[in-house]
């Protein structure tokens, strides 16, 4: 994957994933290399049963148990790197220490939306056939990491913590 910033994208996600009415208010502009997304409160759970969930996503019921699968965000702007540049070859803590000040790492469901949508409307992964660590993890202690694979979106939990060449962080703050 280029390391190279590219132009920042924006997208009303609750429109187009058929969750509500489009934002009254226009999408900020975002920096280069971000993702604004307008988000209305979804799990992820709810996303990946949606119209569009059930087109792109893997058919997957393995996080189910976990509380974070169905955790609803706050609706709102959010502003994401997905993913962060440079954040590969990196074990987890290397990749938290590239945050900027007010960055997160990204929650699963977050990370999922920006993917869905901006594959929705251009068929681009993201990506580019790699793979992201969001901030959940599962009960083995394993991080949670999306990935696309057959132009659909899959969840993981088969990434430790470790340094892997073709994993990269995501990162969110509020707009």
């Amino acid at each position: 994957m280029n390391a190279t910033l590219s132009p920042g994208l924006a997208y009303d996600a609750t429109s187009i994933l058929g969750f509500g009415s489009a934002s009254d208010e226009p999408l900020p502009e975002p920096a280069p290399g971000e993702v604004v997304i307008h988000y209305g409160g979804w799990s992820l759970q709810e996303l990946r049963n949606s119209d569009v969930g059930k087109k792109l996503m893997h058919e997957q019921d393995w996080y189910n148990k976990y509380a974070w699968s169905t955790e609803k965000l706050p609706p709102g702007l959010y502003r994401l790197r997905v993913p962060v540049p440079d954040s590969n070859p990196k074990t987890f803590a290397e990749q938290q220490a590239m945050l900027s000040p007010g960055e997160q790492v990204a929650p699963v469901v977050l990370v999922a939306t920006a993917l869905l949508v901006h594959y929705a409307k251009t068929g681009e992964d993201l990506l580019k056939s790699d793979w992201t660590r969001c901030k959940e993890q599962a009960a083995d202690g394993n991080r949670v990491a999306l990935y696309w694979d057959e132009g659909r979106l899959g969840v993981s939990r088969s990434w430790g913590d470790g340094c892997y060449d073709y994993v990269w962080l995501s990162s969110v703050r509020t707009s």
